[in-house]
């Protein structure tokens, strides 16, 4: 069952976005912190409610407290946290677990993670519903932060412990790095000549694509592509290319490349030899 009243430490964009979702839920919002007064003032403005402070909460916390600090200061912040016994104590880290907020004498240590960016906090809390949200900790820190997801308009995942860095790094794979490689593929089309803005839009409308083809497939239903029918004279023209014309982006090729065989190779569509040959293909020097 959610705890509360929740109290927010360290109300940035995060913090902000995830209070309004709280408090739209009529849960109440207790202490709402940040570094000055002023900025507590700001946020809780933002949430509709609050009461702002700086720095830590003031008294004894109760209910859940929701650590929204950079990653390098949650153990920090999480051991110097005055509260009740049996509070639940939850960071927003991607990559740490429940173990970061173990610190806080007497509590549930947990952990919360929304697979959504919170660079624009108004858009954020506008367009969360529907969103994944990780949850780890104690199975009470778990049980009212799967509560507490679901009241907001998320859905639970349910991270197994010690799993929140591979769990991370997938997030990482499926966003950060996807915006990585389309950068890549507009060096690329800009190098063969294709203007900018004409490409951005023919990669956007290709990649937009392909998310839905694995939205209803799966990646093994929707891998297409030279490697997935073996056409390894095409990846080999391919590197051949690029290690004249863009050598840095060789070795990512070759090294997705070799992720895409594999899953070929998973689904049974390509056979032995032509899947040899592929390979060779992306070892070549």
């Amino acid at each position: 069952m959610v705890q509360s009243p929740v109290t927010v430490v360290g109300a940035g964009r995060t913090g902000r976005a995830l209070g309004r979702l709280i408090h739209r839920a009529g849960i109440p919002i207790g202490a709402v912190t940040c570094r000055t007064l002023e900025r507590a003032r700001e946020a809780v403005a933002f949430i509709g409610a609050g009461t702002p402070a700086s720095g830590l909460p003031p008294g004894r916390s109760s209910g859940l407290v929701l650590v929204c600090v950079p990653d390098g200061a949650v153990a920090d912040v999480a051991s110097s946290l005055d509260v009740a016994r049996g509070t639940v104590v939850a960071h927003v880290a991607g990559a740490l677990g429940s173990e970061a907020a173990a610190g806080a004498r007497g509590a549930e240590p947990g952990s919360l993670h929304p697979l959504r960016s919170f660079a624009d906090p108004e858009r954020a809390a506008a367009a969360f519903a529907g969103t994944a949200c990780a949850v780890e900790g104690t199975p009470p820190a778990a049980e009212a932060l799967r509560e507490l997801v679901r009241r907001i308009g998320g859905v639970p995942l349910q991270v197994a412990p010690g799993g929140k860095p591979l769990y991370h790094a997938g997030a990482v794979f499926a966003s950060n790095y996807l915006v990585a490689i389309l950068h890549a593929a507009e060096r690329l089309f800009e190098a063969a000549g294709i203007p900018r803005d004409e490409g951005r839009s023919a990669l956007g409308r290709l990649a937009g694509g392909t998310l839905d083809n694995v939205k209803a497939s799966g990646p093994e239903g929707a891998l297409t592509g030279p490697v997935e029918r073996g056409d390894d004279r095409t990846v080999a023209r391919h590197l051949e290319a690029l290690r004249r014309a863009r050598p840095d982006l060789a070795a990512p090729y070759a090294a997705l490349g070799r992720m895409a065989l594999e899953l070929a190779k998973s689904r049974g569509s390509l056979g032995r030899d032509a899947a040899d040959r592929v390979a060779a293909a992306l070892e070549s020097p």
